[in-house]
Formats: C-alpha cells, structure tokens, sequence
C-alpha cells in the first residue's frame, strides 16, 4: 500500500461527502482511504457507507489529537496523507501526492484556497484569505522547511516509519485548542527532516459563515499567539524562558500598537478596525499563553 488518506470528520456530513465524491475519480489500486469518525455517536457511518471504497473507523474520544492518532495508528500505507473534511481535493491532486510518495518524499505538503460560503464580511476579507489559505510561491519539491510555522496537517503527506515511529504522534496537549500539527512539524524539522512543497497537490477550503465572524477570528488569532509562545518554551527552564520573553515582548508592542490602532479606525468608522482588533489578540495571545485557549476543534 503507497498511501493512507486519513479523513478525520466531526458532524459534517455535506462537507465529508463533497470531499469523497471528488475524490472517488482519483482513488487508485495502491490507496486506500479511511474516514476517522470522532463523532461520540458515530454520525458518519451513513455517509461512509455510499461509498465501496472507502475504510470507515469510529474514534469516539473526542478531539483533533485523538482523530489523528487513530488514523496514523490505523493506516497501513507507507504514507500518511491528511484531508480534513472541509476540504475538496482538484482533479490531480492524488496522483500529485502519489508521484512524490513513489519518489520517497519524507513529508509534503500542498495548496489550499479558500472557498467562502458566503461574502466575507466587510474588513475582514484579506485576514479570513490569510486564515484559510496556504500559498508559497515555490515548484512542487522545494525545500519550504524555513515555513514550517505557517504549515499544518490538512492537506500534507507523511513517511509513516519516518515521522511517525511513535505511536501516538500527536500531542494531546492541544486536544481541543489545535496547535498538535505544527507541534509535531516543528519536531520532525528539528529531527533533520525537510519539508517539501507541493503545488499541484491543491484543495478548496470550505468556509462557512460560522468561521467568518469577527469573533472566530479573534479567537483564531489569540490561539496562534498562544501557540508561538508555547512552541518556543518547549522543554521550559532558562533556556525555554529565555526563548519564550522575546515573543511576548513582540506580544506586548502587538497588543498595545494593534489596540490603539484598532481605536483610532473604529472613531472614523473604517472597516479595518476588526483586522486591526484581531491583530491586537495575536499580541493578547502572546502575552496570556498560560490561559486555557477557545475550544476551536469542530467548531
């Protein structure tokens, strides 16, 4: 078996089933497909069951951690490939995958637009791009290594012997708040393994309104500041700290500078008030890394 596409999946039964009707064209012999359901009442196994294809795995311990962990523990190909369920691959984008897993690509990872539901509310159209997004203006097999913090999972293939020797991979430190991808990103970059861009391997995002409001947003912005905090203080002690006060430093500037900006906007009623608050949370986030983050998982 060349690759494991793991679909994790939590209570979006459209969703899922745009993503397997787009890639039902594409499967091939040496693929095999798993939808990881981490719904506790098994909402997916109806969907799953349309398609012959198809392994359906039920993981009923809630959270991100747990879905990927099952997929990894349950994939029998020599790659891993992640699609979450809100994301619909273009024509080509497996046998994209498939050529750099023949070529022994240790781990790749492929574009992603945004498709928005519905318009972007005004002000916060170029932030929501940024958010749901992943362009680097680079040909498929380029090192990106030096991107790492701006990668993820979604949409991303990995060695399994290589990056995955542990059983459980991913943190579950970041269960319910995210984060557990580019934890375990940093951890293969810091093992000597190089990142690999691929721009064929492309998926459409699905955006919904629930993920267009400024609180979302926020909420979104104030968890990466968190998460750059955290990643640096790894291991804690004199070192973790002496890593960890530049970032909340550049958090306090963030939060003051972006504060008073976004007051400023909000007087003359400009529309960029809202990224300039959200910009504000990234530096909060910084600052109060210790403070139990948002539940954004399935939200």
């Amino acid at each position: 078996m060349l690759i494991s596409i793991v679909i994790p999946t939590y209570r979006r039964a459209d969703m899922l089933s745009g993503l397997l009707d787009a890639l039902a064209p594409q499967m091939m012999a040496e693929v095999e497909a798993l939808v990881i359901d981490n719904d506790p009442a098994g909402s997916a196994a109806d969907t799953a069951a349309r398609y012959g294809w198809l392994r359906y795995v039920h993981e009923p311990r809630p959270g991100v951690v747990h879905a990927r962990n099952r997929g990894v523990a349950e994939a029998r190909g020599g790659h891993v490939l992640f699609i979450d369920d809100d994301e619909v691959p273009s024509p080509g984008w497996l046998a994209a995958f498939a050529a750099l897993a023949r070529a022994g690509t240790t781990a790749c990872f492929g574009r992603i637009t945004p498709r928005f539901v519905a318009p972007p509310p005004p002000g916060l159209e170029r932030m929501l791009a940024g958010l749901f997004s992943r362009e680097i203006d680079a040909d498929t097999g380029a090192d990106i290594t030096a991107s790492w913090a701006y990668l993820g999972t979604g949409n991303a293939m990995f060695d399994r012997a290589v990056c995955f020797p542990d059983p459980e991979p991913f943190d579950l430190r970041f269960n319910q708040s995210g984060g557990e991808d580019i934890w375990m990103i940093r951890g293969l970059m810091a093992r000597g393994v190089r990142l690999i861009w691929n721009r064929e391997g492309l998926v459409d995002e699905i955006v919904p309104p629930g993920r267009m409001t400024l609180d979302y947003v926020r909420a979104r912005k104030f968890a990466h500041g968190q998460q750059r905090v955290i990643f640096n203080h790894r291991g804690g002690g004199l070192a973790g700290w002496a890593r960890a006060l530049p970032w909340m430093g550049i958090g306090l500037v963030q939060a003051a500078g972006f504060g008073a900006l976004a007051l400023g906007l909000s007087a003359i009623g400009s529309p960029r008030a809202l990224e300039a608050r959200a910009r504000a949370d990234a530096g909060r986030g910084k600052l109060m890394w210790r403070a139990a983050a948002r539940t954004l998982y399935g939200n």
